[in-house]
């Protein structure tokens, strides 16, 4: 499955955070191109959310609250899944047991 340009943010700012922040630890963690990569971090740089310091990333306040709605909004995915999954489970067991009685 094809990441989206905040699964890749959400990637780099967590790898980031995880003092993961040369480009080259970067590029090979969030499993992106060279070219990629270097174009997500100008872009966050620029906007203010990491800033380079001797080569190394930093999150800046402004990145931290980023991430944490980036993980705010991963959380909600996932319960968001699992409940469409059990609400499918259910119509599933429910249209197998309709086909039983209805024999």
């Amino acid at each position: 499955m094809r990441r989206t340009r905040d699964d890749i943010i959400g990637d780099i700012l967590e790898a980031i955070d995880s003092n993961i922040n040369r480009i080259s630890s970067i590029i090979k963690n969030v499993n992106l191109s060279a070219s990629l990569a270097k174009k997500y971090l100008s872009m966050l740089t620029d906007d203010g959310l990491i800033q380079e310091v001797d080569g190394e990333y930093k999150l800046t306040e402004k990145g931290r609250k980023v991430l944490e709605h980036f993980r705010n909004m991963r959380r909600i995915e996932l319960e968001l899944a699992t409940i469409i999954y059990e609400v499918r489970k259910e119509l599933s067991a429910n249209k197998k047991e309709d086909q039983v009685s209805h024999s």
